[in-house]
């Protein structure tokens, strides 16, 4: 059995790589890393999820029909694993995984015009957070 990556995923790879490598400063993920406390990084890493955004890379596992790319396994390896060795800044992640799809699950035609087009492209930047008084953020608490 062959382990190694075919041609086309080798060639996916360098794509990704090199994608990230003209759009993240040099030594970002060895030297230099994302801190979300930090405005000034967390508005460059906004900029570079709308990046990923205008290459419809930040929903590729989404089907086609609400603007996804329905990667295959393989894909979806090769461009998480570049992205983590880098410590890819992006924000708003909890959008693609879970706002989007439930959106376009159990949302009304109107509600997936308003919100998936933002999601896509990154504009939009969605947060879910847990906090009930007195509980603060833990859910075991309440």
């Amino acid at each position: 059995m062959d382990f190694n990556w075919s041609q086309d995923e080798e060639d996916f790879r360098q794509e990704v790589r090199a994608f990230l490598q003209a759009e993240l400063p040099e030594g970002w993920g060895v030297t230099q890393f994302w801190d979300p406390d930090d405005d000034s990084q967390f508005e460059f890493a906004h900029e570079f999820t709308q990046k990923l955004g205008q290459k419809n890379w930040l929903a590729v596992v989404w089907p086609k029909e609400y603007g996804g790319l329905e990667w295959p396994f393989w894909k979806q390896f090769i461009f998480n694993e570049e992205l983590a060795t880098v410590d890819a800044p992006i924000v708003g992640r909890n959008a693609t995984r879970f706002l989007g799809p439930s959106i376009f699950r159990y949302g009304t035609e109107e509600q997936i015009q308003q919100h998936i087009p933002g999601i896509l492209s990154g504009e939009t930047i969605w947060c879910q957070g847990y906090s009930e008084p007195n509980a603060g953020s833990d859910l075991a608490s309440l």
